[in-house]
């Protein structure tokens, strides 16, 4: 019998880490091997959270044995909390780390300082994380040992965009971004605007200016089209559990809709969880699972190209992907462990 990878996750409690927990417990070739939390240490996960079938207990920290015994470490931590992990066992632990915070994902300590306002702990070690888009960056994600997971908002956005950007078939150069994300994307922490009276039968936009995920997009946008551009990009909060909505429209010019159709179904033919679809999809068709579904039409009259993208702001936008790209950096199958049925109807 195969011996089984040793997977810790740190940030065990939030809304990414029990996501995370849940899919290691389901994947044949992982073992949780700990989790941590400051406010369960002691307690077992299944009695915190009885959805998940586990009595192993919460760790509030792993010690150096620990950490020489774990294979992938999965940084589930809130922003500038990663670099402060990776800075404390950078000298002792020798795995894998995938961030699935956002401590990583931007290549300069500039822009992180630009668009986190705060400097960067390690910024030697930006250009050694891979950023983890695995449909866009697979052949780089084969043997790395540092993984930047992307941002949800970023992923709904970059797959929309990658196939067209990276066959010149749409100039981005006025693109604007209208996305929605349901309330888990806030994570568990307490605010009166997420309480249930206030988000409950409620919609509307926030950080319209300068939101983080802006800075990521543009960095991975221009890597792709091969021109550093500004995008407008603007975030909504859904009276939903999970799940985004990315609409997009880029200015077009006598644009070809079949050539669409075709340069999606060509880019996307091998993936296992993207697919083109002829119908606007739905946030209900992706939750629980880690798939992105994309759709497009093109507008003749105000020549404007819309596209439309889905996934599960805490599968394929955080915890799913981390572990398809664990999978693809260890040479198993992308989708071990996830072959996951989704949660609606």
């Amino acid at each position: 019998m195969q011996k089984k990878i040793k997977a810790a996750v740190i940030g065990g409690s939030g809304l990414t880490g029990t996501e995370l927990i849940k899919i290691i417990l389901g994947h044949s070739g992982l073992e949780l091997a700990y989790a941590t939390s400051r406010t369960y240490k002691g307690k077992k996960i299944g009695e915190v959270f009885p959805g998940i079938g586990c009595s192993q207990k919460y760790v509030e920290t792993l010690n150096k044995s620990q950490l020489k015994q774990t294979d992938v470490l999965f940084l589930c931590l809130p922003p500038h909390d990663s670099m402060q992990y990776m800075a404390k066992v950078l000298s002792i632990y020798e795995g894998i780390v995938i961030d699935v915070g956002s401590d990583f994902r931007l290549n300069s300590a500039s822009q992180y300082k630009k668009w986190y306002q705060a400097d960067h702990l390690l910024p030697d070690l930006l250009d050694k994380f891979v950023y983890g888009l695995p449909e866009v960056n697979r052949n780089q994600i084969k043997g790395a040992n540092f993984i930047a997971n992307p941002g949800c908002y970023p992923t709904s956005v970059l797959l929309a965009l990658y196939p067209l950007l990276d066959s010149k078939l749409i100039n981005p150069e006025s693109l604007v971004i209208d996305s929605k994300s349901g309330i888990s994307g806030a994570g568990r922490k307490l605010k009166e605007a997420y309480q249930f009276l206030n988000l409950s039968e409620n919609f509307y936009a926030y950080s319209p200016l300068g939101h983080r995920h802006t800075g990521e997009i543009e960095q991975e946008i221009a890597k792709i089209y091969g021109k550093k551009l500004k995008v407008s990009f603007t975030p909504h909060l859904l009276p939903v559990d999970r799940g985004i909505f990315s609409s997009l429209y880029v200015p077009a010019v006598n644009l070809d809709e079949k050539k669409v159709a075709e340069t999606y179904h060509h880019y996307y033919q091998q993936s296992l969880f993207v697919k083109y679809v002829n119908h606007i999809p739905q946030i209900r068709q992706v939750a629980g699972t880690n798939n992105c579904l994309i759709a497009s039409a093109y507008d003749k009259d105000s020549k404007i190209l819309k596209i439309f993208s889905v996934i599960d702001n805490l599968v394929k936008g955080a915890a799913g992907q981390a572990v398809q790209n664990m999978n693809i950096a260890l040479g198993l199958e992308e989708d071990q462990g996830l072959r996951l049925q989704g949660i609606r109807t």
